[in-house]
Order: structure tokens, then C-alpha cells, then sequence
């Protein structure tokens, strides 16, 4: 009999984690830190003591452990994140009471290990899960607002976690169901900041105004910078006076940020701060359009948005081409009614009934998805051009763009009448066929690029997935689908396409969960086809994911037969 002791070493060895395991250590080590650092008479120390910091450091290291599995804290994080935000909570507010007073006992780098261990569950579980233990009454408002702010005096400094808490704090306290003016009190002795300089000292403009600071900061600071801003904007009392002054400015800050600053250059590229500028504008754009109810505050605003997402400056910068992708289909889904979404999921939605039932209930709705047809809805005349930047946008050299625009397009898709959805399907394939040449049946891709394939493949895996692909244009896909299995390019001693195949693998699971009959008949025409070509890749294929990703497609086909 083998060593039970053994066996435990032996699973604990490159094995993921399906527990909080170490909880009890953890909970007391958080009980000795949250009553050392609950200390007032150490909120004057320059730093926090040697224990408590040696305890922080050993809890992030167990915290780590958790990145691949991290609901596994859940049944503990309520407990973990309100002990540490009560201890924050206590010391925000007596640095707010004693921060206007000339010498300030209480020290600004007190805290960096608490706001360290709070950045590392949110680096860990995500911020959005950790702020729901987030205190969010009305009187914390001005404290993390006058707290942060005296953190941002000097920016330079190593407390960034300390920062960027705060940032995600005032995003949650900026959806207060509240007027931001009534519970303003007015309070001007605050800190000069040499970086900003605003004429507005009302909360919410500083608001703004402080928001604005972060935003060309790289790092967490400009996530957390752009969410607290999307939320703020979003708000009923800040739509009409804020938002439409924000946007115009966030249009300036990325025209001015994107000319070169060496204009005599060969090749004139922008300068890293240029480029934090146009981030920075760019997600707060993202986060903005995604919060918005409606896009009838920024009719005047539309066109100068579009002219931004067309510009050429970017071409260098991959995550400025992704943020510009997403800015432009959240943009489009805002001016988009959301109607057509739930009537597509209608019919796109798997059910067992459909594939168990006899033929003659199956012929009731066999051309269902041929046939129907979406209510009328009035489509905006710069739709076409959203959709024309996506499309674009499938070529790129960078996979995350490609893969943004592809998400991007297959969700705009529908929400569309059926009639446009299908001629984004067509010009979709048509990517496909875009400098390839086709002998007696025979497709020839040595003359086409992996990118556009890739980013091809990844739109028609979209669009399947939402059951955008009606009979007649599975007819003409699907051969193609079939050549993107086996896709490969010599170039010199190495060969591409292995992206390109994998994604003709996502696309042949997608097509596999169509559930209307029409689809299955297309499937039984080609099913020899497609059934030797996915089990050849599945068994010879030399990437791994690829023939995991071609087994895991002809399994689904198989077992929704």
C-alpha cells in the first residue's frame, strides 16, 4: 500500500488547487495585520511595521497560488476585503480630518501594505467581484475623494496600489442614487496639485478633473482612472454638463496626442507619453459607451468620433488599434436597439427537443432561419462605416485585434434587420476568397495572407455562435472552413497557419451548435468531409491546441447529430 503521505505530496505538485486551502492561516494572518495596522499611534510611522509587512508579503505570495483557480476565495472574501476596508475606511477618515492642517500627523506611505494585499485580490479575482465588499455610504465620498487627492499631489510615488484602490473605491461611490451636489459641502482647502489646473471647484468637477490626472498613467492607475470616469459620466446629473465637454475633450486630447512630434522624420512615430494620452482617452470612451443608455447625447459628437476612429496614427500602437475597435462597437451596439439580439438567441438557442423530434415536426421549422424576418428598425447611416472599421480591422497583423473585431462585428450583427446581418456574412466570406486562387474545386491559399484568414475564421465562429449563418451561406462557407483546416504557408525554413487552423477549428464547433434543421441537412451534404478532414487534424496535426481543438469540434458534432 502506497504512503498516504506520499500521495499528498505528490498531488500538491504541479496540481491546481480546488480549495482555499491555507484559509485558517490566512484568516489569522489577516486578523494579526488588520490589528497592527488598526493602530493609530502607528498611522504617524513613515512605513508599517517589519511583522506586519512580513505577514502582507507572505499572504500575496498564497494569494498568487490562486491566479489560475481564484473563485476558490470566494467563500472568503466577504470576510477578507471587509476587514481590510474597515481598517482603510478608519484611516481615510482621520487623514481627511487632519489633512488640511498644517503639519498632518498621520503619514501618507502608513498604509502601502493594506492597499498592496487590497491589489492583489483585485489583481487576483478581479476588481469587480472585490468591490461588492466595497463600503459605499454616502459620507465616504468626500474622504476617498480629498484622500486620493492628496495621494496625487505627488505622483511620483511608489504607493500606485494605493492609488489605484482608491480609484476603484470612488467608481463605486460614483453610483450613489444621489445628487453629486447635494452632498457636496463645499469644501476648497485642498492640496495644490501642480498638474491641475481647473477653475470649476464644485465635487464633480474635480471630479472630472482628477480622473482626467490618471489617465496618462500607465498601468492599473489608467484602468482604474477609466472606469471611475465611465461611471461618473453615466450618471443623469452629469449627462447634460459634463459628458458632452468630457468627450470633446477626450476627441482634442487623442487629435493632439497623435500628430508626431518630429514631423522631418522618415518614419515620425509617437512618443510613449502620446500614446498613454490616447489610451487613456480611448477606455474611458469604451467604459463610457458600454455604461450609456442611450446615445442621444452625443448626435453632434458622432461624426468628430468617427473621423478619430479612421485616423492612420495608430497603425504602430496594437493595443490603441484594440481599444479603437472596441470604442467603435460599443459605440455602434449604444445607437443599436437591442430588439433584434433576443430575436436571433430565439432561434440560435440550443434545444434538445428540436434535435429529438420526428421529421415532420422538424419540417415545421425547417426554414425558419431562411425565412425569418426581423422587425423593421431604423439602422444609422453611420453604421456602414462602424462596420467597415471592423471589417478592417479583421486583417491586422495583431491576433487581439483581430480577435476584438470579430467579437465586435458578430455582436453588431445582431442586432441588425436579417437582410443587412447577411451581407455582412457574405463580405465576411468574402475575405476568404480575397487573393485565392480556386482550380477544378481545388483552393490554392499560397498567395494569401494568415491574417485575414485567421481574423475571417474568427468573425464566422462569431457569427455562428449567434446564429447569424443561414442555409445558403453555409453552402458557400463551409468548403472554405474545410480548406482552413488544413491551412499552411512555407515562408522560407518555417511554415504559418497554425492560428489560422485552430480557428477553423472554432468554427467548425460553432457550426456544430446550430440547432435548426435546415443547418443539419447542409452538415449531412458535406458531413464525409468534414468528418475525415477533422479527425486527419485531430491525429496529425503537429500543434497540440489544434488537435485538441479539432477533436473537441468533430466530439460536438457527433453528439448533436
Amino acid at each position: 500500500m502506497s504512503d498516504p503521505v506520499q500521495n499528498d505530496n505528490a498531488e500538491d505538485v504541479g496540481s491546481v488547487p480546488s480549495f482555499f486551502r491555507e484559509h485558517a492561516e490566512f484568516l489569522h494572518s489577516l486578523d494579526e495585520v488588520a490589528t497592527s495596522a488598526s493602530n493609530v499611534e502607528s498611522w504617524t510611522l513613515p512605513n508599517a511595521p517589519e511583522e506586519e509587512m512580513r505577514l502582507i508579503c507572505e499572504m500575496k505570495k498564497t494569494l498568487d497560488v490562486y491566479q489560475e483557480q481564484p473563485t476558490c476565495l470566494d467563500p472568503y472574501l466577504e470576510r477578507i476585503v471587509s476587514r481590510l476596508m474597515s481598517v482603510v475606511q478608519e484611516y481615510v477618515y482621520a487623514f481627511h480630518d487632519t489633512m488640511c492642517k498644517p503639519e498632518s500627523p498621520i503619514t501618507v506611505t502608513r498604509m502601502d501594505g493594506i492597499f498592496d494585499l487590497l491589489y492583489t485580490l483585485c489583481k487576483v479575482r478581479g476588481y469587480k467581484v472585490i468591490l461588492r465588499f466595497f463600503p459605499h455610504g454616502v459620507a465616504d465620498v468626500e474622504p476617498v475623494f480629498a484622500t486620493l487627492w492628496r495621494f496625487s499631489v505627488d505622483l511620483e510615488a511608489s504607493n500606485w496600489p494605493a492609488r489605484y484602490t482608491l480609484l476603484i473605491w470612488l467608481s463605486l461611490l460614483a453610483m450613489i442614487p444621489f445628487d453629486i451636489e447635494s452632498i457636496d459641502s463645499g469644501t476648497t482647502d485642498l492640496p495644490a496639485i501642480a498638474a491641475l489646473s481647473t477653475s470649476d471647484v464644485s465635487l464633480m468637477g474635480r471630479w472630472v478633473e482628477l480622473g482626467k490626472l490618471f489617465l496618462c498613467k500607465p498601468g492599473c492607475e489608467m484602468e482604474g482612472a477609466a472606469v471611475m470616469l465611465s461611471r461618473l459620466l453615466s450618471r443623469r446629473d452629469s449627462a447634460a454638463v459634463l459628458r458632452p465637454d468630457f468627450i470633446e475633450w477626450a476627441a482634442y486630447e487623442i487629435t493632439n496626442a497623435s500628430r508626431p512630434i518630429d514631423t522631418t522624420a522618415v518614419n515620425a512615430g509617437l512618443q510613449i507619453g502620446s500614446v498613454l494620452r490616447i489610451n487613456g482617452a480611448l477606455r474611458v470612451l469604451c467604459h463610457l459607451f458600454s455604461a450609456m443608455d442611450s446615445h442621444t447625447t452625443l448626435d453632434a459628437q458622432i461624426p468628430m468620433l468617427l473621423d478619430i476612429f479612421q485616423m492612420d496614427a495608430f497603425e504602430q500602437h496594437s493595443i490603441t488599434r484594440k481599444l479603437i475597435s472596441k470604442a467603435v462597437q460599443r459605440l455602434a451596439l449604444l445607437m443599436l436597439p437591442a430588439t433584434n439580439a433576443e430575436m436571433g438567441r430565439a432561434y440560435a438557442r440550443p434545444s434538445l427537443r428540436e434535435n429529438l423530434s420526428n421529421n415532420a415536426g422538424a419540417a415545421s421549422d425547417s426554414t425558419r432561419d431562411d425565412e425569418a424576418e426581423s422587425p423593421d428598425v431604423e439602422v444609422p447611416l453611420e453604421m456602414e462605416a462602424f462596420v467597415g472599421i471592423l471589417l478592417q480591422k479583421l486583417h491586422d497583423k495583431d491576433t487581439i485585434v483581430r480577435w476584438s473585431a470579430a467579437k465586435g462585428i458578430g455582436r453588431i450583427s445582431e442586432r441588425l434587420p436579417m437582410a443587412l446581418a447577411r451581407e455582412i456574412v457574405l463580405a465576411v466570406g468574402d475575405i476568404l476568397k480575397d487573393e485565392t486562387l480556386v482550380d477544378n474545386g481545388l483552393i490554392d491559399v499560397a498567395m494569401t495572407t494568415e491574417y485575414s484568414w485567421h481574423g475571417a475564421l474568427l468573425c464566422l465562429a462569431e457569427l455562428s455562435r449567434r446564429g447569424m449563418l443561414y442555409a445558403q451561406a453555409l453552402r458557400q462557407i463551409v468548403p472554405w472552413v474545410v480548406r482552413g483546416l488544413t491551412y499552411e504557408i512555407q515562408r522560407g525554413d518555417y511554415s504559418v497557419g497554425s492560428n489560422v487552423r485552430d480557428a477553423a477549428c472554432y468554427v467548425m464547433w460553432s457550426l456544430a451548435r446550430i440547432p435548426n434543421p435546415s443547418s443539419k441537412r447542409v452538415f449531412a451534404e458535406m458531413s464525409v468531409e468534414m468528418a475525415t478532414t477533422l479527425i486527419s487534424v485531430a491525429v496529425f496535426d503537429r500543434e497540440s491546441n489544434v488537435r485538441r481543438a479539432a477533436s473537441a469540434a468533430f466530439q460536438e458534432h457527433v453528439g448533436r447529430q
